[in-house]
């Protein structure tokens, strides 16, 4: 490649970083001062630390949390619209974004797309109104954990494990190993705490007995029509319905809209460029699922 060739390319990808960013500024002066922010809630949810193997973290408790602050602060911003398209998640990720929800001092609307279950509903139950479409999938009021377990396979391939630890319970639910039901019933009532708090919250959140939300905490996910009846979402609508009840609940009438979006930096530009010519081993399975901590991986997804 000449010098001149890769002079241009060096200058195109600062204009595209350049532009990336200034695109990605929340407020941008278009003459109306009111604001709603939108704050997508895409893919599974987790923190930015969560190690779950075979699974990518696409939404981040810590920068959905930081987009909720962020539009609390801003003056021009008089409410926020969760676009929710989302399994679930994680546990302590979801109650943390639900929570942030329901600390805010502007009001929040929740709008379920396509699916908007278990960690995701969570969320979505702690703002002041949900909508979603009469076929969107909601609910799935439960709590999983799960993983991979490889001893008959060990057992036919002659490998052996040998466990060297200081706590009797240490490598519970260790791949390596059949779970006794010892084990099998400590890790289930800690599930079965996790599930009620869930269901406690839910209880509060929308104003329904606990009783009521306990019939409905099976898993089983609903479409809206169905979750409207149970009286887990307010009304069946678009997306365009979800903005004109956020502005109806700030009292406003004209507002434009302000995504939240992560800005594209430079070095992930470079990586997209980069991306067809590089390969990428990564620590490999077996490395990752040795490394698996249950207590951290409990997740609340459909």
């Amino acid at each position: 490649m000449t010098q001149g060739k890769f002079s241009t390319i060096i200058t195109v990808i600062v204009i595209l970083y350049l532009v990336s960013y200034l695109t990605s500024k929340f407020i941008v002066e278009d003459g109306i001062s009111n604001k709603i922010a939108v704050i997508p809630i895409e893919g599974t949810i987790g923190s930015s630390s969560t190690k779950v193997p075979f699974q990518k973290i696409d939404a981040s408790s810590e920068k959905i949390i930081s987009y909720i602050k962020d539009a609390n602060e801003n003056k021009y911003i008089k409410g926020i619209l969760l676009d929710i398209n989302s399994p679930g998640g994680t546990v302590v990720a979801s109650r943390e974004i639900a929570e942030a929800v329901k600390k805010s001092n502007k009001p929040v609307v929740a709008f379920i797309n396509e699916i908007g279950t278990s960690g995701a509903y969570w969320i979505a139950s702690a703002s002041d109104k949900i909508i979603s479409d009469q076929l969107s999938i909601t609910g799935s009021i439960g709590v999983i954990a799960g993983y991979l377990e490889f001893s008959e396979l060990f057992e036919k391939y002659g490998v052996t494990y040998e466990s060297l630890k200081s706590g009797k319970y240490k490598d519970i639910a260790s791949p390596f190993k059949k779970m006794t039901e010892e084990e099998r019933n400590i890790l289930q009532k800690k599930l079965d705490l996790i599930h009620k708090r869930f269901i406690e919250a839910v209880a509060e959140n929308r104003d329904l007995s606990k009783n009521s939300v306990e019939k409905l905490a099976t898993g089983i996910y609903f479409l809206g029509e169905e979750a409207k009846d149970l009286g887990l979402i307010d009304i069946l609508g678009t997306k365009e319905l979800a903005i004109n009840i956020t502005k109806e609940l700030a009292n406003i009438s004209e507002a434009s809209l302000v995504e939240y979006k992560e800005a594209i930096g430079i070095f992930d530009l470079l990586s997209q460029i980069g991306a067809h010519s590089s390969f990428y081993i990564g620590k490999g399975i077996g490395s990752s699922l040795k490394e698996i901590d249950i207590s951290k991986n409990l997740e609340i997804i459909s």
